[in-house]
Formats: structure tokens, C-alpha cells, sequence
């Protein structure tokens, strides 16, 4: 059976690109275009990414800019430059990444190029040098121009998710998620934890912490049962249409995205006691009274740093989007000495989080 290349080092059957959400989460044109010249590479050329969340877009996009009074790009108020040596991404809202009619593909770019046009896609090769980028051939190139004209329509697409593929939370693939008016900025990540109604374990561990800490649930023993339950999903339905979001009870990016908050090293409180929660359920802290006692202090401190560092983070020891995203996003084994190693996970391609599409590539 042919595979083809993605980006992760490992390769993936058709069938598997097809059953991602960033590959369902496309338009059905764009669908069968992608998955038609996907096949007739024989292998040569792959999926990295379709459909990108807003909450991706933001974090490719402040990867690589910075606030600049003499930028050329206007995001949030701001101008903005983009950083040496690094791909441009456009603004969140402005990508069509973001409403499914873009696709970032992997491989033989030569055989990409020389062979788009006869799928009816249009590669970015004289764009921003973005061989990789394809959209459709008859469609305008820039989001804003689509959107005066939208020949095929907005997300989200009636015929997009195919019923024979497995689905996906509606959370894991909404490019139209809304940023919470309220309280601190908020936390913009794509993880792997996902909590659903009835589940015990890690994800429902942390929720449950997250949830106590924005004072949605009591701070008492018998709310930390480590259970979703119905009573908890009321809250979290509650939480969720509060602050804008999908109301589904599913804890994904979006939501984790409300929940969790900065953690400053010396910090003590109840958003401390989540990282805490977090590090245990990861296994790197052991899980124990005086772990759990919302002060975010050296010990912990130095844990974390490791953590950052074998994830290829600045230690710098404050856990903000990108340690986060890491700690509850990250797919494979990171080593840290102090505890001696965390959980391995099985790899599932739709959890790969930003972190990993960063390494190289396209922004756009």
C-alpha cells in the first residue's frame, strides 16, 4: 500500500490523510483536488495541513512577527514585521487556511509544481516563494477578495466530513472559534488532552483543576473525583457559551484556550495548583499533598525547565502558550531527569500541535 510523506517524519496512508480533521475540515472541491493529486504522486507528495484553526494561525502568526511601528503587516491594532529568516503568515482571520480552501503540501515540490495545474490547484511558488501552498486555480488568491466574492460559498461545508471517515469534535476543526472578551488574555493552543462527558483520566484531571481555579467549580475534595460528570458538564456548557465558544461540553483547544492562564515562576493560587495537576498527570511530578499545593516554587521551577528544554523551549521557566502547548499537546516522549521521564502516548497525526508545524513550515 503506497504511503506518503506528512509533517512528521512519518509517512501515511491515504485512507489515514483523508480521516483527519484538517483534511475534512477543507472544502469538498478542495478535498478531492488535494486527495486527487495526493494519489497520482505515487508517493512523492503528502498532506502537512488543510484546515488551520484560528488558534493555529494566531500562534504561527506571533511566532514569526513582531510589533513594529514600520511593519508592513495590521493585526490587533498594531503593525508588525515579520522576523528574520522566517516564512511571513498572515494575520489570524486573513489566511484561507483558516475557512478550508488552502492546502500546505509536503514532498517532491518539483512534481508539485509541474503538476497542479492539471488538478485545479494554483501553488504559491511566486508568492512569498511558497511552492508548497496550493489553492484552487479559479478562485481569488487573497482571503479578502474571496470573501467579497465567494464563489463557493463559507464554512462551514454541508458535504465536508465524509460518513465513512471517523469524526471529529467540532472544537478540533472550528476556524471560526471566538477569543474570550473577558479576564486575562487568554491562552491560545491546539492539544492533545480532550475531555468528553463521562471520561476519568488526564484530560478530565486538569479540566476539572482548570474549572476550579476560573472559580467555575467549588474548591473542595469531592469536586477533584477526576471525573467528568453530567454536573461538571453543565458547567463547562455554561463556560463555554460565556465566553463565546462552540457550546458541545468537549474540552478542546478552544476551551483549554479559555481555561488556562500564564503561570509566572514564585506564583502561588489556584492556576499554579492546574500546572501542578498537569505536571502530575504528564509524569513529571510526583503526585503527592505538597505537589499539589498551588505554589508554582523551585523544584517545580527546575522540572519545568527541563521539560522546556528537551521540548526545544526556552527555559525561562514561565508557562505560557507554548509550554502549555507542549504539555498538553505533545504527542512524543520528552525526557526529564528530575522525575525520570514522562508517559509515552500513542502518536495520532490530528494532535500534532503548532510546536511541530513550526519547524520549517509554510505560513501563509
Amino acid at each position: 500500500m503506497t504511503d506518503y510523506p506528512t509533517y512528521s517524519k512519518r509517512r501515511a496512508t491515504l485512507d489515514s490523510i483523508r480521516s483527519w480533521s484538517s483534511f475534512q475540515g477543507m472544502h469538498p472541491k478542495m478535498q478531492e483536488r488535494v486527495s486527487g493529486i495526493i494519489e497520482a504522486s505515487g508517493g512523492k507528495v503528502g498532506l502537512g495541513q488543510g484546515l488551520r484553526p484560528l488558534t493555529q494561525q494566531l500562534q504561527l502568526f506571533l511566532s514569526r512577527h513582531v510589533p513594529d511601528p514600520n511593519g508592513k503587516y495590521r493585526y490587533d491594532g498594531k503593525q508588525w514585521s515579520r522576523l528574520p529568516n522566517m516564512a511571513p503568515a498572515a494575520p489570524p482571520g486573513n489566511s484561507m487556511h483558516e475557512i478550508g480552501l488552502a492546502a500546505d503540501l509536503v514532498g517532491d515540490m518539483k512534481w508539485l509544481g509541474q503538476n497542479a495545474a492539471a488538478f485545479d490547484l494554483q501553488t504559491f511558488a511566486d508568492v512569498n516563494n511558497e511552492p508548497w501552498h496550493v489553492q484552487p486555480a479559479e478562485l481569488s488568491r487573497g482571503r479578502s477578495r474571496y470573501e467579497k466574492n465567494p464563489e463557493w460559498g463559507q464554512p462551514p461545508w454541508a458535504a465536508s466530513t465524509p460518513t465513512s471517515q471517523p469524526s471529529h469534535t467540532s472544537e478540533a476543526s472550528s476556524p471560526t472559534d471566538s477569543t474570550p472578551s473577558s479576564g486575562a488574555e487568554p491562552i491560545m493552543l491546539t492539544p492533545a488532552y480532550r475531555a468528553r462527558p463521562g471520561d476519568s483520566g488526564p484530560a478530565a484531571a486538569v479540566m476539572i483543576e482548570a474549572l476550579v481555579a476560573r472559580e467555575q467549580l467549588p474548591d473542595t475534595p469531592q469536586t477533584r473525583d477526576g471525573t467528568y460528570d453530567p454536573a461538571d458538564q453543565q458547567i463547562v456548557e455554561a463556560f463555554q457559551r460565556g465566553s463565546g465558544l462552540t457550546v458541545d461540553g468537549i474540552v478542546g483547544p478552544q476551551t483549554w484556550s479559555a481555561l488556562l492562564r500564564v503561570v509566572k515562576p514564585g506564583e502561588e493560587g489556584p492556576h499554579a495548583r492546574v500546572l501542578q495537576v498537569t505536571l502530575i498527570t504528564r509524569g513529571l511530578l510526583r503526585d503527592s499533598s505538597g505537589n499539589r499545593d498551588g505554589i508554582y516554587g523551585n523544584a517545580t521551577q527546575e522540572i519545568v525547565g527541563q521539560f522546556q528544554s528537551a521540548a526545544g523551549l526556552k527555559p525561562d521557566h514561565e508557562v505560557g502558550p507554548a509550554t502549555w502547548t507542549a504539555l498538553i499537546g505533545e504527542k512524543r516522549r520528552v525526557e526529564v531527569t528530575t522525575r525520570g521521564g514522562s508517559e509515552e502516548d500513542d502518536f495520532d497525526f490530528d494532535d500534532l500541535d503548532i510546536l511541530a508545524i513550526l519547524e520549517g513550515m509554510p505560513g501563509e
